[in-house]
């Protein structure tokens, strides 16, 4: 599923890109947040790294699989079904980032963005998200949703 995997590396170019003139601002500047799509690596290890950073939170995208949208279709549409998750130490030291805003920064900047080359009814679809209970990191994570034909 390359292209599955294309869409995330754009997503996370999106993510970690300034609004572009006329674009509305984000929450705050998450520029400097390391971002990176979960490609089945240790990813343990490349959080931890990415939160020891300046920002001390990290973005990661895991690509969760894809739901047909129209069985009937002679061209088939998927919806491509991402996890967005946002990872910071539980407390907040310094100049570190909240993760809360951070993960409003990331639905601002997701939320019916159409990636390179699609057309409006291609557009990200932000679904339910919340807080995860987790032992090491304080944890916000949503669903994107975009739909792409083959």
């Amino acid at each position: 599923m390359s292209k599955a995997l294309d869409h995330a590396d754009l997503m996370a170019l999106r993510i970690v890109s300034a609004p572009a003139s006329g674009e509305e601002p984000t929450t705050i500047d998450i520029t400097t947040v390391a971002c990176v799509v979960d490609r089945q690596k240790d990813i343990n290890s490349v959080i931890a790294e990415a939160v020891a950073k300046d920002a001390g939170t990290a973005i990661v995208i895991l690509w969760q699989g894809f739901t047909t949208l129209d069985q009937d279709s002679p061209n088939p549409r998927l919806a491509n079904r991402y996890t967005v998750s946002v990872y910071s130490q539980p407390v907040i030291a310094g100049e570190n980032l909240a993760a809360d805003d951070v993960m409003e920064s990331v639905i601002q900047r997701l939320l019916g963005w159409v990636p390179a080359g699609g057309n409006y009814s291609d557009r990200a679809q932000i679904n339910n998200g919340g807080m995860m209970p987790d032992r090491t990191w304080l944890i916000y994570d949503c669903e994107v949703v975009i739909p792409a034909s083959l």
